[in-house]
Parts: structure tokens; C-alpha cells; sequence
């Protein structure tokens, strides 16, 4: 009896050696924190709200990192925030860069709960470019010139002029707006109309859009706008065959690249 009683004694011993730690068994669990975002669009300068919740002890007025990755890049904390009473959170972060990019937001650990973070939520940034700022191609073999113009005894600082000439600009099917004004400068008599046409393709578009823009002298700008929806190229001109003379004013295009690329020649 001695030896049996010894014999069980052992294996429970043994059992219980072998058996893990209630820690081991059970590890922290860690914060579940939930996100939403006001939008998935914005333009650069533009606020998007970011709000949720965190669920775990201490979750309230608990001290929480808003995290952004753009592209590829690696996760940076551009806010912090402090969780209400009900553990809820709010903040506003400024879109400070054009392209795809994405939030989080990280709960620290504490003595009762891992760290965690929310699900990631993601936003295409935008940015407005000035085209006199730009590179283009020149089909013409001469662009506009690009500076102040004078239009109805009014100066706008920001234009691109043509005569003779021609630009071409690479939206790269990143962009989805262009607009600006037009009109003849001042100084000039004859009347202009100024091109504007869109490529969804540098050669072989079929179904070009082809938007002329007719302009009297000594009139004030009117506006022209395309949409660049899934669109390559943008082309300005006016008649290339007489020397009409046109002017665009502060053409900007609405883009998710912070600058467009020079446009050229494809090789095959």
C-alpha cells in the first residue's frame, strides 16, 4: 500500500510539474480598439474626423497614438488623443500628402492588457497643381510661356500664353479635374479659340475629347474645365494655323500624384 500511495503521489507530482503556469495558460489579452473615418477622399489641407472606441481595463481616459503609413511606408504618429470617460475617442488629422495612405490607432498596454491597435482604414489624398509649375511635352516644338498676363486691364500672375504653340501633360490617369480660365490679352485684336483635348491613351485614342473655347478680345476670362477620369493626357493649344493668340489663367488639375511626370514618346 506504502508503495502504491508513493507511486500515485509521484505522477501527481509530476502532472503538476508539467503543467503550465496559470499565466502561461491565460495571457493578457489585448486592447480591441475600433475605428471609423469621415471620409476616404481628401484634398491636401483638408481635415478628416477619426473616432472609435477601446475596449479592456482602463480603457477610460487612456492615452491612444494616431498612426498614418503612406503607401508602403512605415507607420509614423501624427496625433494623440485621450479616450472620455466611456472610452470613446475623436480627433481631427490634416491630409498632408497626396496618394493612397492609411490610420490606425494604438492602444498601449498597460499592467492589464496588451497593446493593441484598430483595424486599418484608408484615404486617397489629392492635390491641386499648378500647370505653369509643371513639365509638359511640346508637340509644336514650342510651349507656352508661362508667367503674368494682362486680361481686361487686369494682371493674373499665374498664365500660360499661346501662339504657335502647344503643351502636353501627363495627368497619368491620377488625376480627375482640370480648370482654369481663358481669354485673349490684352494688346491683341483678333479673336482665338482655345483647345482643350483629352487622351486617355498618348497614341491610338479613337475617341479623343475635344473641347474648343472660342474668346473675343478685351473680354474677361471665361472658364474651361475637363474631366480627367481615367484619363492620360492633357493638351492645350489654340489654332495652330493662324496667330490668334490665347491665354489660360491659373490652370490647375486636381490629382492623387504631388506632381505629374514628363510626358514622352513611347518607344514601341
Amino acid at each position: 500500500m506504502k508503495l502504491r500511495t508513493l507511486a500515485v503521489a509521484t505522477t501527481v507530482a509530476l502532472i503538476a510539474s508539467l503543467a503550465p503556469t496559470t499565466a502561461e495558460a491565460a495571457p493578457k489579452r489585448a486592447y480591441q480598439v475600433s475605428i471609423k473615418i469621415s471620409r476616404t477622399q481628401a484634398d491636401v489641407g483638408q481635415t478628416i474626423r477619426i473616432a472609435g472606441r477601446v475596449a479592456g481595463p482602463k480603457a477610460a481616459k487612456k492615452r491612444l497614438a494616431i498612426q498614418r503609413k503612406v503607401g508602403s511606408g512605415k507607420w509614423r504618429t501624427v496625433r494623440k488623443v485621450r479616450t472620455t470617460s466611456r472610452a470613446r475617442y475623436s480627433t481631427k488629422v490634416k491630409v498632408t500628402t497626396a496618394g493612397r495612405q492609411y490610420f490606425r490607432v494604438v492602444a498601449p498596454k498597460s499592467s492589464k492588457r496588451r497593446a493593441g491597435h484598430s483595424k486599418t482604414r484608408a484615404l486617397t489624398g489629392f492635390r491641386w497643381l499648378d500647370l505653369t509649375q509643371q513639365p509638359s511635352m511640346t508637340p509644336t516644338g514650342r510651349g507656352a510661356v508661362r508667367g503674368p498676363v494682362t486680361v481686361a486691364g487686369r494682371t493674373y500672375p499665374s498664365a500660360l500664353t499661346y501662339r504657335f504653340a502647344a503643351d502636353m501633360f501627363d495627368v497619368s490617369w491620377r488625376c480627375t479635374t482640370f480648370k482654369a480660365t481663358a481669354a485673349v490679352p490684352d494688346g491683341e485684336t483678333t479673336p482665338a479659340t482655345l483647345t482643350t483635348v483629352v487622351l486617355k491613351r498618348f497614341a491610338g485614342d479613337t475617341e479623343p475629347k475635344v473641347t474648343p473655347t472660342p474668346l473675343a478680345p478685351g473680354r474677361a476670362p471665361v472658364p474651361i474645365r475637363a474631366d480627367l477620369t481615367g484619363q492620360r493626357v492633357l493638351m492645350l493649344h489654340p489654332s495652330t494655323n493662324s496667330p490668334e493668340m490665347a491665354t489660360v489663367i491659373a490652370p490647375r488639375v486636381r490629382c492623387s500624384i504631388n506632381a505629374l511626370p514628363l510626358l514622352t514618346v513611347p518607344t514601341s
